[in-house]
């Protein structure tokens, strides 16, 4: 069996190794909408602080009790790549707009405690 065709080794070349089976549409892009809240992920703070590795529903949750300063400074290292609107490639790094917009889905979930 080669590894095209083995499950444990998928191809990583293909969006289907980061989100799942085609649907009736087409495959599903990864984005900021639909990441999924146990993806494993680091934040990183650009003035050299302790990052924290977690989910991402965790390492949202660190963000949304950061002060201003504090988050100006936070970004998230993902573990698996996701597109930006009005961009044709994807990245591996969510700014502190884009965490504060899962942090915005996370409240809406019903997830955030505070």
């Amino acid at each position: 069996m080669s590894d095209a065709n083995d499950p444990a080794h998928p191809d990583f070349t293909s969006i289907n190794a980061y989100v799942g089976d085609q649907n009736a549409l087409g495959p599903q892009r990864a984005a900021l909408a639909n990441i999924a809240w146990d993806q494993s992920a680091t934040m990183i703070d650009l003035e050299g602080r302790v990052p924290v590795i977690a989910t991402i529903r965790e390492c949202v949750a660190h963000f949304i009790l950061f002060k201003p300063h504090a988050r100006e400074n936070a970004r998230i290292l993902l573990t698996a790549p996701v597109h930006r609107v009005g961009r044709k490639t994807r990245t591996w790094l969510l700014e502190p707009g884009e965490i504060a917009t899962l942090a915005q889905r996370l409240a809406d979930e019903g997830g955030a405690q505070g």
